[in-house]
């Protein structure tokens, strides 16, 4: 098992009771279906699971889709289900480059 040299890896915030969050969840599992080997870059957490990220990154409207760099910078990030629809490919494509998978 290699260490990981991951470039940039995305990170996708959402909440409980979140309609556009769930949406934009499942949107996400059928992308990665396409996909495969992607999986491994892409978080999926829960805003009440993980306070402490949510206030580093002054998260406030969900879902939120952060682009990170290995040291956790935010690289960009995009905010609600609708926009992260529209963007995921395009995101994805480029994280896939980077980690060259």
């Amino acid at each position: 098992h290699k260490p990981m040299m991951t470039s940039d890896h995305a990170v996708l915030f959402t909440k409980e009771d979140c309609a556009p969050c769930t949406d934009t969840k499942a949107f996400l599992k059928e992308v990665l279906t396409d996909e495969p080997g992607l999986g491994m870059f892409i978080s999926v957490l829960r805003k009440e699971h993980h306070s402490q990220l949510v206030a580093t990154y002054k998260l406030e409207t969900y879902p939120t889709l952060l682009v990170v760099d290995e040291m956790g910078e935010e690289l960009s990030r995009v905010i609600g289900g609708k926009k992260i629809r529209e963007y995921l490919k395009d995101i994805l494509s480029g994280i896939r480059i980077l980690n060259n998978v």
